[in-house]
């Protein structure tokens, strides 16, 4: 199963997709770049971290989404599809 990232965010982050504990799956997405993650099924763990400082933004736990898009409005960030 394939995740499509989209970074919709200013910065740089980092897409990491766990099951149980396991790191499944991660990437980094500049600012407007879309990015593809494997998943080996849903659900699965979704968390989105800062690219520089490695702080987490956000994340989704037991979702099964295949599309995801990162948001940043008015300093907060959005999970759209997860």
């Amino acid at each position: 199963m394939e995740v499509t990232f989209r970074n919709e965010a200013k910065i740089k982050v980092l897409a990491q997709i766990f099951a149980g504990r396991t790191l499944v799956s991660t990437c980094v997405a500049g600012p407007g770049e879309t990015q593809l993650l494997r998943a080996e099924s849903a659900p699965y763990d979704i968390f989105f971290k800062n690219g520089a400082t490695g702080w987490e933004l956000t994340r989704k736990l037991n979702s099964g989404a295949k599309n995801v898009t990162l948001r940043q409005q008015a300093g907060r960030f959005i999970l759209i599809g997860g």
